[in-house]
């Protein structure tokens, strides 16, 4: 277990070590299709965030990428089928984060809203647009600066 998470409880931990999960899956659905270019792109991320992350977030990260196939495949399963309903559900999984990060150290509550938001815009960047131009879409813009999560 991560020392940083110890004082939580076992449902707060899932949710802290599966918050890079959601996130990913919150930009990848974001245009209510799932797509693949960008949870690959995901998984690259969770891999170089697991040994070249200068922060205590690393550890999530390193712990992570070693079941992260495993994880999301996990966690598309048990979203709803449709778009809508799927942000829905998606956005509130994150939004627990809300209640847990002031429980953490306040350097490593917001080391992980720094990586979450990096990790969205990372995985927005990732596919779509003309020669880098337009990159981003406007249902992914709504969603990359992660707005039902608070700034710790």
């Amino acid at each position: 277990m991560l020392y940083q998470l110890q004082n939580l409880s076992e449902e707060e931990r899932i949710v802290v070590q599966q918050s890079p999960v959601w996130v990913t899956l919150l930009i990848a659905c974001a245009d209510h299709d799932i797509d693949e270019a960008e949870i690959d792109r995901a998984k690259e991320i969770v891999h170089i965030k697991s040994f070249a992350t200068q922060n205590d977030v690393k550890h999530l990260y390193k712990d992570l990428d070693s079941h992260i196939d495993k994880e999301i495949d996990n966690a598309l399963r048990s979203l709803p089928a449709k778009g809508n309903e799927r942000l829905v559900l998606l956005e509130e999984h994150i939004a627990k984060l809300n209640r847990i990060l002031p429980k953490l150290d306040s350097t490593y509550a917001t080391q992980l809203y720094n990586s979450l938001l990096s990790l969205a815009v990372s995985v927005a960047k990732s596919e779509g647009g003309i020669f880098g131009i337009q990159r981003v879409s406007p249902n992914e813009k709504q969603y990359i600066h992660l707005p039902m999560l608070h700034k710790p």
